[in-house]
């Protein structure tokens, strides 16, 4: 079982990027910054000034585009290093906070507070599958007034060292996350530690703004792996089909692939995309549909055929209720994801349209990442003749209680089990799924140390304290 989809053939991958190389040839590229818009100039780029448009060539883009390293690595507060490409390791991305977190009592969206984003943080860290997190520029209720905003970032940071994506949604944010960067590093050369990486975004169709043209530059200045944000809406802000999506989507990828290389030649890229459809009648954005499990499929393909490293979805509903619509839809998120061997897989404990995420369902998201790797390493039959053997021994109408195969694999990982899982049956009165996801939370909160060193925190605190008395002031 290579895939639960139909895979694009090679025709159709050559299609899909002869298209999007003619739009970018032809039609071009918004680029809001006029440093950007020079070095592209100079890179052999078709730029028209008054227009702000850049057209790039195919031979150029080609070129660029070979660029991209195929690997790169990242690490965490302490050093600690990971692989992104080459398919050496399952790298998983979480979040922390949603506009809408769902409440484990209600089982209803409510907005964040700050002990949600402590909670959540403390999972986030403590789960071995995570290896970096994000933090939304979002505030908290039980915070009032323009700091709400960087007191949960605090709450945050002085629970976190593992790798940072940098979301910012302003470039005084992002600076502010440089200056936070120094204090992790105690100012030992931001650029050297491989803590962060960069989102910048696109604004489809086909431009690249101002601010998040300075976040590249800024994001290749420090070494931060650029991770684009090109979320095209069928119908909307791209063309409603799902070929055509791919093609706009996969188009405005590489151009921000290509301009980072040159800013900077040999820069680490993360191929993402992540098209959606609008509801036609209200124009709310649909983005967890069956149908992103097929722009999945695309994009891991299309990310490989140029040999960069590629980000595809992990889990995801478009509901925010515990029931069987969230429990298939994740599943089907997970196991699609896994089985097309993405490099990082994004949106640990993300559901209700993108826009909700729970604890319970960070730990859930796990538990499908655990299926999924026991469905893809299938059947060993490296020692089969010791199962022989043990038919031989034992011969007809015996049996297998107290054999040696028995004793020997019972405490294995030979066949699936989780603790998490409910094996009693429906009328045991055991804990459910989501009881025993809150409880192994409940465990993780109980037993948190921070890794942030004391020193860090206390210098941590000191500028958000510095913070809170500017925007007081």
């Amino acid at each position: 079982m290579e895939s639960m989809v139909r895979e694009l053939s090679e025709s159709q991958i050559y299609e899909i990027r002869a298209a999007s190389e003619h739009i970018l040839e032809n039609v071009g590229f918004k680029v809001g910054h006029k440093e950007l818009r020079r070095r592209c100039r100079e890179a052999g780029a078709v730029v028209d000034e008054a227009t702000e448009n850049v057209r790039m060539p195919a031979a150029l883009l080609h070129e660029l585009l070979a660029q991209v390293p195929s690997s790169y690595t990242i690490a965490d507060l302490h050093g600690n290093e990971r692989v992104v490409g080459g398919q050496e390791r399952d790298n998983y991305h979480a979040i922390v906070t949603d506009p809408w977190v769902v409440d484990y009592e209600t089982q209803k969206p409510r907005r964040p507070r700050l002990d949600d984003i402590r909670r959540h943080t403390m999972v986030a860290q403590t789960l071995d599958q995570v290896a970096a997190v994000s933090l939304m520029d979002y505030p908290v209720t039980d915070v009032e007034g323009p700091t709400s905003n960087l007191r949960a970032m605090e709450e945050h940071l002085l629970r976190y060292g593992k790798h940072i994506y940098v979301y910012a949604t302003s470039y005084e944010s992002f600076q502010r996350w440089l200056e936070i960067g120094d204090i992790l590093t105690q100012s030992q050369d931001l650029s050297k530690s491989r803590l962060m990486s960069a989102a910048v975004a696109v604004i489809s169709p086909l431009v690249l703004a101002n601010l998040n043209a300075r976040m590249l530059l800024s994001a290749c200045e420090h070494n931060f792996p650029v991770i684009p944000t090109v979320c095209p809406t069928a119908g909307s802000t791209s063309p409603y089909s799902l070929a055509s999506s791919v093609v706009l989507s996969n188009a405005e990828a590489v151009f921000v692939a290509a301009v980072t290389q040159i800013v900077k030649p040999g820069h680490p890229y993360l191929y993402s995309v992540a098209p959606s459809i609008p509801d036609m009648r209200s124009m709310t954005d649909l983005y967890y549909t069956l149908n992103m499990m097929i722009w999945n499929a695309a994009k891991v393909q299309l990310g490989r055929s140029y040999g960069m490293p590629v980000s595809s979805g992990c889990g995801g509903a478009m509901t925010y209720r515990y029931d069987l619509q969230t429990g298939a839809e994740g599943m089907l998120f997970a196991l699609l994801s896994r089985l097309q061997k993405a490099d990082f897989y994004h949106g640990i404990g993300s559901f209700y349209n993108a826009l909700g995420m729970s604890g319970e369902l960070m730990i859930i998201h796990t538990v499908w990442q655990d299926v999924v790797t026991f469905l893809r390493r299938g059947i060993n039959t490296d020692a089969m003749h010791l199962g022989l053997e043990s038919i031989k021994r034992v011969g007809p109408g015996g049996n297998f209680l107290t054999d040696d195969l028995t004793l020997e694999l019972l405490r294995s990982d030979e066949f699936f089990s989780h603790d998490l899982l409910d094996y009693s049956g429906e009328h045991s009165g055991a804990p459910s799924l989501l009881e025993r996801a809150h409880a192994r939370i409940e465990e993780m909160v109980a037993e948190f140390e921070s890794p942030v060193p004391e020193g860090v925190q206390q210098d941590l605190r000191a500028f958000f304290r510095a913070e809170y008395a500017k925007l007081q002031g």
